[in-house]
């Protein structure tokens, strides 16, 4: 059956550090709306805004928090030092997996030096290590190409548990399903959820299910709901108009989970109230 992650959103408190309460509350609403994980420090948690340590201590956080469910750990840093030793330290408090997104400044490398970090990565890793790559070129401008998976696959088979596809393309993450059967292909586009799911994926992670799980897990169980995938593209449009990290925050904070704001260069959403008015406003598939 397809899974549903959340990329979880990093509650923060009024000097902008992580918050554990806050996330143990938010990860037990998130549990009692019916996802099956969380992925914790990745785009949506703003992972890349906070250093190994704070990422660290978030994700061992999540693992202890996790009462029988998944915990995917977004490890990925432009540092090839810091990713080996986050996603380490990561693996050493229980992760399932950890996603890694690829270096993504010196976009000169090209194909042959993303699939070195990534075999560099593998190779300070234990035989164990289940990695999730992150394919989302509109953050990184760095794409997972076929010709790096294919790399990966056959000098670090055991390594490459995943794909995450944030790509914004149906048909991209149909090819991912058909031509890679053995790993497990998450759609990260909400729009695209009920297509990805018949296409063979494996499941989502996604932001908004922070604010519409039981919605994402409708739509996961049953594809054809179309008034479910209606609604998850029209909150997911909505919540990108001004930023989906700052919107996701302020519709938590106004339906009594306060997260607090997103760390900078992010900004809080202009007007809360608003923002969780306007989504109180679309049509709730039941």
């Amino acid at each position: 059956m397809p899974t549903v992650y959340t990329a979880i959103a990093t509650p923060l408190n009024a000097h902008g550090t992580f918050d554990p309460v806050a996330m143990s509350r938010l990860i037990t609403h998130l549990h009692a709306a019916g996802v099956d994980g969380i992925v914790p420090c990745g785009t949506t948690g703003e992972g890349p805004s906070f250093s190994v340590t704070e990422r660290l201590a978030i994700i061992k956080h999540c693992v202890a928090q996790r009462a029988g469910r998944g915990v995917i750990a977004g490890t990925g840093c432009q540092s090839l030092s810091d990713t080996i030793t986050l996603s380490a330290a990561a693996f050493a408090a229980g992760v399932d997996a950890c996603l890694v997104l690829p270096p993504f400044f010196f976009k000169q490398a090209g194909e042959q030096g993303v699939l070195a970090w990534y075999r560099a990565l593998c190779d300070a890793l234990p035989m164990n290590s289940k990695l999730i790559l992150y394919h989302i070129p509109p953050m990184t401008g760095v794409p997972i190409t076929r010709s790096i998976i294919d790399g990966l696959l056959s000098s670090h088979p055991s390594y490459v548990a995943g794909i995450k596809d944030s790509g914004v393309d149906a048909a991209h993450t149909a090819m991912l399903t058909a031509r890679y059967p053995q790993l497990a292909i998450y759609t990260g586009n909400a729009p695209l959820l009920a297509q990805a799911i018949r296409d063979g994926a494996s499941g989502s992670i996604l932001a908004i299910a922070n604010i519409v799980a039981p919605s994402v897990r409708i739509l996961t169980d049953d594809p054809a709901r179309e008034d479910a995938q209606v609604y998850l593209a029209a909150v997911d449009g909505y919540v990108r108009k001004v930023g989906a990290v700052a919107t996701i925050k302020a519709i938590l904070g106004q339906s009594g989970i306060p997260v607090g704001n997103p760390l900078a260069p992010q900004l809080a959403h202009p007007d809360a109230q608003a923002a969780y008015r306007d989504f109180c406003a679309f049509a709730v598939p039941s």
